[in-house]
């Protein structure tokens, strides 16, 4: 009988312990008391940019001055002559366009060694899209522009164009030596002799200035203050006294 009591006590002590415990349990829940939430939040995910690479600075040049253009195998083609730095490589046509009836191009090479000590003459092939008959060559941007010549060849075109006018007396060649002045009148003219009254200021009295024919135009040789040939001779005693003889007086 003892033992009997011995189990029934614990027996009834554990049930009061899990009727306490529920009765708590169901407090809590009439209560509505909010708890934590204990999972980590979520993360959103942030791909890598892949790492950037910065391109490689452009290979500096340099450009290299044309010396003579000459005609190529083709109608689409020149030679076009230069003189390379022996420090220089890979010489080259650059910017190469076609516009308004002019041909623009560089030509360049990728500098070497710092020290040149040497200028090699060489040619460079340039090829364009059209035909390039009698378009203009614009090279390097600062150069003088080329040009087909009247007897085939290529070269620079002075004032008066690549076709100046056979007459050396004509009125655009004289015209060439007005200068700074108002007014020039022409005295006399005979191919290789011009003579041309000037006048440089208002109100000031002209000038009479003798020109000698050269390749490049009329040059200025001397200038007188008298009129007919005794100073003119006596200054420039080549000069024709036939023509001297007819300037007449000076304005």
């Amino acid at each position: 009988m003892a033992d009997r009591r011995r189990f029934i006590r614990p027996f009834q002590w554990s049930a009061a312990v899990l009727l306490g415990g529920g009765a708590l349990f169901a407090a809590v829940l009439a209560a509505d008391i909010p708890y934590a939430d204990t999972a980590p939040a979520p993360t959103s995910f942030v791909p890598k940019s892949p790492t950037s690479i910065a391109p490689a600075p452009p290979e500096a040049t340099l450009t290299v001055a044309t010396t003579g253009v000459r005609t190529g195998p083709d109608d689409r083609s020149l030679l076009l002559q230069v003189r390379l730095p022996d420090c220089g490589r890979e010489p080259r046509i650059e910017g190469l366009t076609e516009e308004n009836n002019i041909i623009y191009a560089n030509i360049v090479i990728t500098p070497g060694a710092a020290d040149c000590r040497e200028k090699v003459p060489s040619e460079i092939k340039l090829t364009t899209m059209a035909p390039i008959a009698n378009r203009t060559l614009v090279l390097n941007s600062g150069e003088a522009p080329w040009n087909r010549l009247p007897d085939g060849t290529w070269g620079h075109c002075g004032a008066l164009g690549c076709d100046p006018p056979a007459d050396h007396c004509a009125d655009v060649r004289v015209e060439q030596t007005r200068g700074e002045a108002i007014d020039i009148h022409t005295r006399a003219c005979d191919q290789m002799w011009l003579v041309v009254d000037r006048t440089n200021f208002p109100q000031s009295p002209s000038l009479r200035v003798l020109y000698r024919w050269v390749p490049e135009g009329w040059q200025s040789v001397t200038s007188v203050k008298t009129e007919g040939c005794e100073e003119i001779l006596a200054k420039e005693p080549q000069f024709s006294r036939a023509l001297c003889e007819k300037l007449g007086p000076i304005p």
